[in-house]
């Protein structure tokens, strides 16, 4: 048999409403045993699960904050990158440019150099022409000169002879003392001259 509660009575009408209402949850949970295991777990493990989730809660958060910090460091390191990549790759056309440059200033002075030599073989070869037109010219200036002066003193000399021969015609000495002065002999060189 059951038990009952206690009918109401005058001098125990505040209990029983009270009583009532234990007697009912308490057949609750003998009626539903695991749903009063699951609550009393969960009491006891709530707090238990809790202060992990919150100390992890925390250093998750200051692992955000530090990760927002790192992206934005990233980010910046991203734009400064790619600012030395430009830069760099200006440089480098820069630098391929002046390569390039310099390898035709460089062509071009071997070029001078190489018109520099042909002007300078020119120039000596018109110097060796030169300087041998010039003994030519001098050789033959000499030659001139001895035959001019040849002329000039077997003149000379013929003027003397013949001046020579009309004294001696005019004093009329002999040839044969005329010999003696030498008029025959330069009458002879006059001819040769």
């Amino acid at each position: 048999m059951e038990a009952r509660p206690p009918e109401n009575t005058d001098t125990n009408t505040s209990a029983a409403p009270t009583n009532a209402v234990l007697d009912a949850r308490v057949n609750f949970f003998q009626r539903h045993p695991a749903i009063t295991h699951f609550t009393v777990l969960a009491v006891f493990f709530t707090p238990l699960a809790a202060v992990p989730y919150l100390l992890s809660k925390r250093r998750i958060s200051a692992l955000s904050r530090r990760l927002n910090e790192l992206s934005a460091a990233t980010t910046a390191l991203q734009a400064e990158l790619k600012t030395s990549a430009t830069e760099n790759a200006t440089r480098k056309l820069e630098s391929h440019r002046t390569s390039a440059s310099l390898e035709v200033a460089r062509m071009e002075l071997i070029q001078l150099r190489r018109s520099l030599e042909q002007l300078r073989m020119e120039r000596d070869v018109s110097e060796m022409t030169t300087q041998n037109a010039l003994k030519q010219l001098l050789e033959e200036r000499k030659l001139t000169r001895q035959a001019e002066t040849g002329i000039a003193l077997g003149l000379s000399l013929a003027d003397v002879a013949a001046f020579m021969y009309e004294v001696e015609l005019h004093h009329g000495i002999a040839s044969s003392v005329i010999d003696g002065h030498g008029v025959e002999r330069l009458r002879r060189l006059a001819l040769k001259f």
